[in-house]
């Protein structure tokens, strides 16, 4: 979608996605080749347990489900670092639309401090979270935290509600992320010429089946990420019947 209606952002993204791969000497980018900006989609979940736990709360917004009795009854977990947070301010600095008040989030000033003051790293690092993140935002689970007398502490996005293990998958939130197992196979990074001609066939199928969804581009472009957040919530709720 991208190349056909936003090559130039396209192109801009690509660029800035060289400053931190010709940064990097911990190999943290071995995986992104000649098509970084689908390698690099992983990123973020890659680095997170290799030094970079700093940023695992951004993969989460837990709005709660109370299932049962009252939100008093729970112990709700809430943080200021979140999903749709961390998106927001990062758009604003990637984008730089909407002035200077993205110098005050908590994305820009770590991240600053992390690679010391080199902003075109910073910003290319904080590309590949964004990517990673609006996948997140998009996971229904990742937008929903259920709380009963089964789950008096929330399920986690359902990360903490078991399911039989298959295809090494043993709880919801990873069936889910495997697509109801049809993506349960790890796709090899980097591409190469075959396997990337083999992925696009798969996304170009992918893309006709599902096109409707997109019809309307105000599905895509409104950068009111709650809303987004809020869709997956009301989705995340219906996923529990019949498991």
């Amino acid at each position: 979608m991208l190349e056909d209606k936003a090559s130039s952002s396209l192109k801009a993204a690509n660029k800035l996605l060289t400053y931190y791969a010709d940064f990097d000497k911990e190999g943290k980018t071995a995986s992104e080749g000649d098509h970084a900006f689908v390698e690099t989609a992983t990123f973020a979940d890659d680095v997170k347990y290799h030094g970079e736990m700093w940023q695992s709360d951004f993969h989460f917004i837990d709005n709660p489900w109370i299932e049962e009795g009252e939100e008093s009854d729970y112990k709700i977990h809430t943080s200021t670092r979140n999903l749709t947070v961390g998106i927001t301010d990062m758009v604003a600095w990637l984008s730089q639309k909407q002035g200077t008040t993205y110098k005050s989030g908590y994305m820009y000033t770590f991240l600053m401090k992390k690679f010391n003051n080199d902003e075109n790293v910073a910003k290319s690092y904080a590309l590949r979270l964004l990517i990673h993140y609006i996948g997140d935002l998009v996971q229904p689970f990742h937008c929903e935290s259920r709380y009963s007398s089964q789950y008096l502490a929330g399920d986690k996005g359902a990360n903490a509600f078991p399911l039989p293990n298959h295809y090494e998958v043993n709880e919801l939130h990873a069936l889910w992320d495997k697509v109801l197992y049809e993506e349960r196979h790890n796709i090899a990074r980097p591409f190469t010429e075959s396997t990337w001609s083999t992925f696009q066939a798969h996304i170009a199928d992918i893309m006709s089946e599902y096109k409707y969804a997109v019809k309307k581009t105000s599905v895509y472009k409104t950068t009111n990420y709650d809303k987004w957040a809020t869709e997956s919530y009301e989705l995340a709720k219906t996923l529990y019947d019949g498991k």
